[in-house]
């Protein structure tokens, strides 16, 4: 009898080990571990889909860059020159009813011309240089300037660019358009081989994540389209010389448990 009573006793103990050990092994194989890369490794079954979203928005926000160059041999007249060069720019900004906040300039920069004469240096002169950076809302108001100042000989357009003003609310939507593509795509493939998705086990958004596509238009490009327009006796600006969209894109790889 006691025998008997012991035998059951360590039968029960037996299938609660086997039970216990079931169960220990279940949680191991859901752990995701790492590789030796540093990378995780699965178990589980899974699929790994990638997706790229794009969207064109249309621009809010334009800068223009600009450089003003004078040459001269007499530094003192060099800068008076400059500083009534400098004040043909601000003219043209007020005449668009521009905020003069919206002009950022640096200091003039003066650099000496030398002549070389049978191995001996002699001063040629002086280059004086003054960048502005101008930001406007509107597109007709960035064509305007860049039309108005082209004109102007000692005046280059280094660039002009269209920007979004809430870029960082542009990148989350189509950062997030692309994670629901990528899942959507994971639970295609899933229902064509008859099983479900689980958890999403890893997202790798493939460096920043995000990348713009800015068109910039050069500054001879920008300057023919205006001399065509004013030789054409056009009294509008040409806003085909400004771009006004701009593409953002993101792309995103997951992994994804299948059940």
């Amino acid at each position: 009898m006691i025998s008997r009573f012991l035998n059951l006793v360590y039968l029960i103990a037996l299938i609660v080990c086997v039970a216990v050990l079931i169960r220990a092994v279940k949680d191991e194989r859901a752990v995701v571990p790492a590789s030796a890369d540093g990378r995780a490794s699965f178990d589980v079954p899974r699929i790994e889909v990638s997706a790229t979203e794009t969207k064109k928005f249309a621009a809010d926000k334009f800068e223009m860059g600009f450089r003003m160059e004078l040459r001269g041999k007499d530094k003192d007249a060099l800068f008076k020159r400059m500083g009534e060069r400098r004040a043909v720019i601000f003219d043209n900004v007020k005449a668009l009813e521009i905020p003069e906040s919206n002009v950022e300039q640096n200091s003039v920069d003066m650099r000496k011309e030398w002549n070389y004469y049978n191995g001996r240096r002699e001063l040629a002169g002086y280059v004086a240089t003054q960048r502005f950076d101008i930001t406007v809302n509107r597109k007709a108001d960035a064509a305007a300037l860049v039309q108005a100042l082209s004109s102007e000989p000692d005046v280059e357009i280094d660039r002009t660019a269209a920007l979004l003003k809430d870029m960082e609310s542009v990148q989350s939507s189509v950062i997030k358009a692309a994670g629901k593509k990528a899942m959507a795509k994971a639970k295609d493939y899933a229902a064509g081989v008859g099983v479900g998705v689980g958890r999403v086990l890893l997202v790798n958004a493939g460096g920043d994540g995000v990348s713009f596509n800015v068109p910039r238009y050069r500054a001879k490009g920008v300057r023919l389209l205006a001399a065509n327009g004013m030789m054409d006796g056009a009294s509008a600006p040409d806003e085909s010389a400004v771009a006004d969209s701009v593409e953002v894109s993101a792309s995103v790889s997951i992994v994804v448990e299948l059940k």
